[in-house]
């Protein structure tokens, strides 16, 4: 019997339209021999819909006018695991044995959705609701990979109705310039500033403030931005190393999805040692926030060989050509592979659950 394969996409976040390049990336790598295939959207206000037209509607976003689209809801009783359709003269129920949510941002990549899921009963690929919502958070995540001994960059973070002036003249101070500017909680470099001079602090904290209510100054680090891909839950198979070459600036949103002035380099130009160090500490930190799934584990690597994290993406972007299915290509996984395997992985841990509770 074939699995019931549900890939939500869009969502309530400025990344919706990363969302929608990545879904559409996945959907056509599944295998329809042995899945199913449910489609549900979710609009920029939060409504879900299943969606029962081509995926050239998602290319193009103009799902949402498909004639298909039917409101559903999750069904919060753990034996039917799945949601309601609600046609124009009934209710349906539609089984959900694994839902992938390639969802970027908030409300998807922040424990909300994941919370849903366990709720209802859902196998779903990807982190649970704590390491989703502590990755998501860059002061409180920073915190717990300080205490491996891993380096971490300095910061300082506050309110932004709350700006604390002498604090940042002290940092400044100690520090100098380039720093960033950053909220929080976001993804894909969304809200984000590299601030060279006093007068561009201001108009920088404003800018992060229109995505989240905390915003966080870190350190400009010299050196070279690199990631390691891993998949698995309790046995974590790791990935290969990229390094990112930029031109000037930094990695930006629209560096991220357009590579403008920068390049990927997969492998990453660096020594075996410093490769077998990068996939140590990504390893180190993948099992300490309790991944499950997948996650991407970047860091800067210094000059002088040190390594410095940077940020846990539990849900990082999955075109074909995104950084995360290059990196696990390394391991022996194509594109399809992968997805098939985040799909077992996804039952595995459902299963691991189970066994939990019933020992209990």
């Amino acid at each position: 019997m074939k699995r019931q394969i549900a890939v939500f996409f869009g969502g309530e976040s400025p990344e919706y339209e990363v969302s929608m390049q990545s879904a559409t990336a996945v959907i056509q790598a599944i295998d329809v021999n042995k899945n199913d295939i449910i489609l549900i959207g979710i609009t920029k206000q939060g409504k879900w819909c299943l969606y029962e037209g081509s995926i050239e509607g998602i290319i193009k976003n103009n799902w949402e006018q498909h004639p298909s689209c039917t409101v559903v809801s999750p069904i919060m009783d753990k034996s039917e695991s799945g949601v309601y359709i609600h046609r124009a003269l009934s209710v349906e129920t539609c089984k959900i044995d694994v839902a992938i949510p390639v969802l970027h941002g908030k409300n998807g990549e922040d424990g909300t959705i994941q919370g849903v899921f366990e709720l209802a009963g859902i196998n779903y690929v990807g982190c649970g609701v704590f390491t989703s919502a502590l990755c998501t958070d860059k002061v409180q995540v920073q915190k717990l990979v300080h205490n491996l001994d891993i380096p971490i960059t300095p910061s300082i973070h506050f309110e932004r109705d709350q700006i604390p002036h002498q604090l940042i003249r002290e940092f400044i101070a100690t520090n100098g310039f380039p720093l960033f500017i950053k909220p929080v909680r976001a993804g894909s470099s969304i809200g984000i500033s590299m601030v060279s001079s006093k007068e561009a602090l201001i108009p920088a904290i404003k800018y992060a403030a229109q995505f989240d209510t905390e915003i966080t100054m870190e350190k400009a680090i010299q050196g070279v931005e690199v990631g390691c891909g891993i998949i698995g839950n309790e046995a974590p198979i790791i990935g290969g190393v990229d390094e990112i070459e930029l031109d000037s600036g930094f990695f930006s949103f629209i560096e991220k999805y357009e590579l403008i002035s920068s390049q990927i380099h997969m492998p990453a130009r660096i020594s075996k040692k410093a490769k077998l160090q990068i996939q140590q500490a990504a390893r180190k930190i993948y099992k300490a926030v309790h991944c499950e799934g997948l996650s991407r584990i970047d860091f800067f690597l210094q000059e002088d060989g040190q390594l410095v994290f940077n940020e846990v993406n539990t849900m990082p972007g999955f075109t074909e050509h995104s950084r995360f299915p290059a990196l696990m290509r390394e391991a022996g996984y194509s594109y399809e592979k992968l997805i098939q395997m985040l799909i077992e992985l996804a039952e595995e841990k459902r299963g691991a659950a189970d066994y939990e509770t019933t020992k209990k």
